[in-house]
């Protein structure tokens, strides 16, 4: 009877994964995942709007041709540092009031319609992508703005370093001492600097 119902269990087990088509996370900070599906939805955007890939450095290839490790690398390590830089805005004394918020996400868009050249192109980005971009501009704008220019590179080393972050070995594996996610393979063409993940 004990093998019976482990053999029921088994099938139910391997049926409900099946049935979810489960994979592991692209990667986690402080064990918050950030899913293969978040990284996917940025690769088609960016694939979408290619005025937007050329704004953040990325060569992206056509619906159907292999992706670059270095392409999802660099895309993989924007998610991580705005997960990072998120959970420490929330945990900080530098949080600011709403209309300081609301004067950042205008220069945000300003500065992204510049980038792009159009209010047309910005209009046609997801809210849901436009809103993360902003939030990682006021958290690294209320975190680093006022932080001396010799002392950035500490700081930041300070702020990333004090979270535990994992990558899946699909995608490369996590530098520490760069807070960046390093492929297997040689990068493509182009990528995001750390100052970029950081500062607009």
């Amino acid at each position: 009877m004990r093998r019976i119902l482990s053999a029921a269990l088994s099938l139910l087990l391997v049926a409900g994964l099946a049935g979810c088509n489960w994979r592991p996370a692209a990667a986690t900070v402080n064990g918050a995942e950030i899913t293969t599906a978040d990284l996917q939805e940025d690769l088609t955007l960016m694939r979408e709007s290619p005025e937007l890939a050329a704004a953040f450095q990325l060569s992206i290839p056509p619906e159907g041709e292999p992706v670059p490790s270095g392409v999802t690398a660099n895309l993989l390590t924007l998610r991580i540092a705005e997960a990072i830089l998120a959970q420490s805005y929330r945990n900080s004394d530098k949080k600011l009031a709403a209309d300081q918020e609301q004067q950042q996400r205008a220069k945000v868009l300003e500065d992204l319609t510049a980038a792009l050249g159009s209010e047309a192109l910005v209009a046609k980005l997801p809210p849901a992508f436009v809103a993360r971009l902003t939030d990682r501009f006021i958290h690294s704008n209320a975190l680093l703005s006022d932080v001396p220019q010799e002392d950035f590179a500490a700081t930041v080393t300070e702020l990333f370093g004090g979270f535990e972050v994992t990558v899946d070995p699909r995608y490369g594996t996590w530098n520490s001492a760069n807070f960046e996610v390093v492929p297997d393979a040689p990068p493509a063409v182009g990528g995001i600097s750390s100052e970029l993940l950081v500062r607009q």
